[in-house]
């Protein structure tokens, strides 16, 4: 039998709806697979716990199958090391960049004090390198705007830590280039002293095309003798706009002696030197495209992104490119996300725990099928040639006739899996970032996190044949889920069943018990106990912010927190909080409104609030289906 593309579209739908049709289905028709006393088991319930254990299944043996393929597998070895000679990985990319003894004084009792929860260790073991690979030429992106000081110095400092057998090749791209923004740039040339800044007048995205090339780079070889400069010829009215900058009086930052206003070519980073850029505020895409570009141009077979609030663990790069090779035909891997402000609040701290399971559950299970839908933002890694493959579709995304301002990686990771590339993770990489501590930026991120999720689902439907069953399964699971919990919601709150709503919310916990007893069992950890509380902000928070999301998804605002202290202080401002926090309070009176009635109906009229819960009361709708519970219903025969 051929696979033909209709048949395994076919195939991908149906073996989908095994999942979805069932569970919307049953949950209609109330159907139910089993009573036991007070309790019955729907048929959406069954799907719901059947999913879940698939889930878990997957994301062992995803665990079990890196295991053995590291095992079998060992690290990698420097690309000039003899394949028959012994040497150490211990090569730190520190010892590559040049760096002052003064600066890492300066640095050392901070690192004491801030990344005391990054474990680093440093081993030299001999081993021989017969039958072993040599390491992929890889680079680093850093894009980031207007970042807090102290977390971008962390993220530096956590770049020069990391170990790899090969120098790598650093670059650092500045979404701006005003005077806020070479506060960076001044960060930048602390971390690695004597290091070039290169003011970008013009966007690389914008340049395509013009000159031929790749992004307006030349794809040529360099050596040293030609100090790896790239020409780039400026378009007429670039050259016209560079003119009245010069005539303007420049600002000091630019009159450092290591910053360099680019005419006629543009400075590529080496083994030994990294280099920031400053380009146009134009958007954290533009800034990755920069920045992807200047490493390919510059001879890298892989790039590994990151956030300019990211702090690594010194085995993350390594960790990464051994994923690369862990099954045929990857084109991209994902790394383990952890919280470093766990500890300032409740929600940084049911945030930590959330994406703990959010990657060591979901995208592990993904993983086992090799379909990551999301490479985060702050650790991932992927090959140039599927870069060279998807970065112009990538850059030229529209969505409603508008150009996308948010959801840059996973739309990155579509098109990697459009183009038939496999995606893993392994929690054997892992960083640490920033969370949100304040209730309405944590609603906001994942306003836009939902908003990539729902438009992305029109470019995931395009690669559903290309990949497991599991990838749409999921898909389907995520996307439905949110909105039977928000029928069940309002049907409960306005049921005249005060005690339904108490059974359905001890049903939620129940689910959320099965993902809190599997990671008691593989991390060892008590704080898990505590996440089934993680439901409150799932219905005060997530919700609303889904539903927000879908109403909004016109609006391409990143929608995200301010970077810079002129942003915070408008940020601030009351009448832009109330603006913002306005479907939270919509929410939020809803969900009082329908409390308060429940309880006046439980007080006021006794009787009718119990019933459904004995066969001596009969239902107020008899016709009507009774969806109590998205995963119990009250027997009502007990």
């Amino acid at each position: 039998m051929i696979w033909s593309l209709p048949l395994k579209i076919i195939y991908s739908i149906t073996i989908s709806c095994l999942f979805v049709v069932p569970a919307i289905v049953g949950y209609a028709l109330q159907i139910h697979v089993t009573q036991r006393s007070f309790w019955a088991l729907g048929v959406y319930g069954t799907v719901v716990f059947c999913f879940i254990l698939l889930q878990l299944s997957f994301a062992s043996l995803n665990r079990f199958s890196l295991w053995r393929f590291r095992k079998r597998n060992p690290p990698p070895i420097s690309s000039s090391s003899s394949a028959t000679t012994t040497t150490t990985m211990t090569t730190t990319t520190s010892a590559t960049i040049t760096t002052n003894n003064n600066s890492k004084q300066e640095h050392q009792q901070h690192d004491d004090d801030n990344n005391n929860n990054l474990t680093t260790i440093t081993t030299t073991t001999a081993t021989t390198t017969e039958n072993r690979r040599k390491a992929t030429k890889v680079g680093l992106a850093v894009v980031g705007y207007r970042e807090e000081p102290m977390l971008f110095a962390q993220c530096l400092e956590s770049i020069q830590r990391l170990e790899y057998p090969d120098p790598i090749k650093i670059v650092v791209v500045v979404d701006g280039k005003d005077a806020q923004d070479h506060e960076m740039a001044s960060i930048f040339e602390k971390t690695f002293p004597g290091n070039p800044v290169v003011v970008l007048p013009y966007l690389l995205a914008d340049k395509e095309g013009e000159e031929g090339g790749i992004g307006g780079l030349e794809t040529k070889q360099h050596n040293e003798k030609d100090n790896r400069i790239a020409p780039l010829s400026p378009s007429p009215s670039q050259q016209q706009q560079q003119r009245s900058q010069q005539e303007r009086p420049q600002s000091s930052a630019s009159h450092s002696s290591s910053t360099l206003q680019i005419k006629d070519g543009i400075i590529l980073p080496t083994d030994t030197r990294a280099v920031c850029y400053l380009q146009p505020h134009r958007g954290k895409r533009h800034a990755m495209y920069t920045a992807f570009r200047v490493l390919m141009a510059a001879g890298c077979d892989a790039v590994m992104s990151t956030d300019s609030d990211t702090r690594f663990d010194p085995q993350a790069l390594i960790e990464l490119e051994r994923a690369l090779y862990w099954h045929p035909n990857i084109g991209a891997s994902a790394g383990d996300v952890r919280i470093w402000n766990y500890k300032d609040g409740l929600l940084s701290f049911m945030s930590s725990l959330r994406y703990w399971m959010a990657f060591n559950i979901e995208r592990a299970a993904q993983s086992f099928n090799r379909c990551v839908t999301c490479v985060s933002g702050p650790m991932g890694l992927y090959r140039t040639n599927v870069l060279a493959e998807i970065l112009d579709d990538w850059i030229k995304q529209r969505f409603l006739g508008m150009e996308c301002t948010y959801g840059d990686d996973r739309h990155l990771t579509n098109r990697v899996l459009m183009r038939g590339y496999r995606v893993v993770y392994t929690h054997y990489a892992y960083c640490e970032t920033e969370t949100p501590t304040q209730f309405l930026r944590w609603f906001k991120q994942q306003t836009r996190w939902s908003k990539s999720f729902y438009r992305e689902l029109i470019w995931n439907a395009k690669s559903l044949h290309k990949h497991s069953p599991w990838m749409a399964a999921e898909l389907f699971y995520q996307g439905v889920y949110p909105f039977v919990l928000l029928f069940s919601i309002f049907y409960i709150l306005w049921a005249h069943a005060p005690l339904v709503l108490a059974v359905w919310l001890v049903s939620l916990m129940a689910i959320a018990s099965i993902k809190t007893i599997y990671s008691l069992l593989v991390t060892r950890s008590i704080r898990f106990l505590a996440f089934p509380l993680y439901s409150i902000y799932y219905l005060t928070g997530l919700v609303p912010a889904k539903l927000w999301a879908l109403v909004s998804l016109w609006d391409v605002g990143w929608g995200t927190s301010a970077r810079s202290a002129s942003e915070r202080k408008l940020e601030n401002v009351l009448c832009l909080q109330i603006k913002e926090a306005l479907p939270i309070v919509l929410w939020v009176l809803i969900i009082v409104a329908g409390i308060t009635y429940n309880l006046a109906v439980f007080f006021l009229s006794p009787s009718a609030s119990l019933q459904g819960f004995n066969g001596h009361t009969p239902n107020l709708q008899p016709n009507v289906p009774d969806p109590n519970s998205i995963v119990f219903y009250p027997n009502n025969n007990y």
